[in-house]
């Protein structure tokens, strides 16, 4: 993914308050920046959109909703279950950094987990008609993706990490992860019409496939890890170096409240659909709006994470995300619901990155992998309690109130950014020390 050319010098003014110029710099080289971005953004997009909350996530939605008949609550559960990879990422994340399949490096995780998941597409489509099917097969190629996943955040948190780039790679992460989600808005709607589940599922393989030929073509320089290995080190104190991180637990407590979501999940379909009777093209454009405006985020916070510091990016975004979601209930037309649509997405997008970025400054060194999938299986779980609350409570009080939860979560994440350490939250991106001071405190453990 990339983020644009602009540079943080560019940026004479922004409510944040003054940068921290006294603040020692230390500039990684272009060229590693580049490859760097070049590298994970190229391997995040095409995982994007081969994986099941991709390409084929709206055909798959629309096919439960009006293929197989299934109500709402209904396909919050069947999502809920389909997805129960995610909640437990950590633990793809923790084999990632304790073992190398086959004595290879994180190559070995992609030569597995690729055919895997393409063998699990094809099997899905040789099976939409029956619900069981589908569901088994959808659990297997999340299992296979996780794997995927928590090698390529392990790695990239790692080279993040010791080039000082925690905030430029999350950028660039957000904007490899909202270029297939658009594209799978608004492809994905159109599929839900014309293609079929079936078709959908095939064309995710062949995205698959293109997954495995990466795997086999990338620099093998880039797929070394970046950080010092404890090859001596017990998983028993593995463990326990990393409940007992100060930093991390108060990151990933709020992942899992911005993620808790009532009002966003499938309590918007149904208010679209049914309410302002938008067609699944329409609702797909809606999300792609969000999703650019997301990508609007990731190009600002790019420059604006080696201005300010990440504490003052955070309590400022998530102050303006919390009346953010009630602006949904001003739309009464297709091009209204678009237009806020684009405007929440800047909101949403600068919050999610900056927690992101959060998350990957407070993982302990050499479990880079594990504390980024244990952040991203807290944040898939408030989302899977956010939409399946969501549901049953728009089945009896309508969207305002579901909002009204989503804004309370939102504005619960505030107090816990005062538990995190100064040392990893008061700095910014390529702040001379900034390296060797997360690797200090990452690495805390009991003794």
């Amino acid at each position: 993914m990339s983020h644009g050319a602009v540079r943080a010098e560019s940026y004479v003014w922004f409510p944040f308050g003054q940068s921290n110029s006294n603040v020692p710099r230390r500039d990684p080289s272009v060229r590693i920046q580049r490859q760097l971005g070049a590298y994970f953004g190229t391997l995040m997009l095409t995982l994007g959109l081969a994986e099941p909350t991709g390409l084929v996530s709206l055909p798959l939605l629309f096919w439960l909703k009006d293929g197989l008949g299934l109500g709402p609550k209904s396909i919050a559960i069947f999502e809920a279950v389909a997805l129960a990879p995610l909640y437990v990422g950590f633990v793809f994340g923790f084999v990632r950094d304790r073992w190398r399949p086959f004595g290879r490096d994180d190559r070995g995780y992609f030569l597995v987990a690729a055919p895997v998941a393409i063998a699990s597409y094809i099997w899905i489509a040789a099976n939409t008609a029956n619900t069981l099917s589908l569901l088994a097969g959808i659990v297997v190629a999340m299992l296979a993706f996780e794997f995927l996943a928590a090698t390529t955040e392990g790695l990239m948190t790692e080279a993040a990490k010791r080039h000082v780039l925690t905030g430029h790679l999350s950028a660039v992460a957000e904007v490899a992860e909202i270029v297939p989600s658009v594209v799978s808005m608004l492809l994905g709607g159109w599929m839900a019409a014309h293609v079929g589940a079936k078709g959908s599922f095939l064309l995710a393989a062949g995205f698959t496939g293109v997954i495995l030929i990466q795997s086999l073509l990338h620099p093998p320089a880039l797929l070394e890890p970046t950080s010092t290995t404890t090859p001596d080190e017990s998983h028993r104190h593995a463990i326990r170096r990393l409940l007992g991180n100060a930093a991390l637990w108060p990151a990933i407590g709020a992942l899992l409240l911005w993620n808790f979501s009532p009002g966003w999940g499938t309590p918007l379909v149904f208010f679209f659909s049914d309410n302002l009777k938008l067609s699944p093209e329409v609702f797909g454009a809606f999300r792609s709006a969000t999703f650019a405006g997301g990508a609007v985020a990731a190009i600002a916070y790019a420059a604006l994470c080696r201005r300010f510091t990440l504490r003052r990016i955070l309590l400022i975004t998530i102050a303006l995300n919390i009346p953010a979601a009630f602006l949904v209930l001003l739309a009464h037309s297709a091009s209204q619901a678009l237009a806020i649509s684009a405007i929440v997405g800047v909101l949403l997008g600068m919050v999610n990155i900056a927690l992101f970025d959060l998350l990957r400054r407070s993982c302990p060194t050499s479990l880079e992998g594990t504390g980024v999938m244990l952040g991203y299986s807290l944040f898939s779980i408030g989302g899977m309690l956010g939409d399946v609350f969501g549901s049953w409570l728009y089945e009896r009080a309508g969207l305002a109130i579901c909002l009204a939860f989503d804004a309370l979560a939102t504005a619960l994440i505030l107090p816990l950014l005062f538990f995190i350490p100064r040392t990893i939250i008061s700095s910014r991106d390529g702040d001379a020390g900034a390296g060797q001071t997360l690797s200090r405190a990452s690495a805390l453990a009991p003794s």
